[in-house]
């Protein structure tokens, strides 16, 4: 087992797809800072750029400091069973491009919170401080308030 963070989406949603081009122009800013920061960053085999086109933002730590790519998809391919949302996980192994995954996480629920949910084998409080200060940094103050939940049941507005 290793450290991982898992997040569902409503891809169909207006409220998402609304969103989606500011979550991108997001996570590009995410990405530069982190690089600023020192984190290398790859593309989801650990090897030549992130990712970020008009369907796709995707990226890994490069070399030996990549674990699992971080994709997260305009239209995904798959939906759950359990509803017409998309579920997925990244696992990080606590390595450093991990800063870049929750901030985008973070950025991506503090857009949508009706639509994006994310969970994580890390603590709010301790574990998501980078995450935090990066948002914070960039786009304002996230809120004290922990968004981690169930995500295997898809997002807020799912839930009855």
């Amino acid at each position: 087992m290793g450290y991982t963070h898992s997040f569902a989406y409503t891809p169909q949603a207006e409220a998402f797809r609304s969103n989606w081009l500011q979550l991108r122009l997001d996570a590009a800013a995410v990405v530069d800072f982190t690089k600023k920061a020192g984190v290398a960053l790859a593309a989801p085999d650990g090897t030549g750029a992130p990712v970020i086109s008009e369907d796709l933002i995707a990226f890994n730590g490069r070399g030996d400091e990549a674990c699992e790519g971080f994709c997260l998809e305009l239209a995904p391919r798959t939906l759950s069973r359990l509803g017409p949302f998309a579920w997925s996980f990244t696992k990080t192994a606590r390595l450093p491009y991990d800063m870049a995954v929750t901030a985008v996480l973070l950025r991506a629920h503090t857009l949508m919170p009706e639509v994006f949910a994310i969970d994580s084998d890390g603590e709010w409080r301790e574990d998501w401080q980078e995450a935090r200060a990066i948002h914070q940094a960039l786009f304002g103050d996230p809120g004290a308030a922990d968004p981690l939940t169930d995500t295997t049941i898809g997002p807020v507005a799912l839930r009855s």
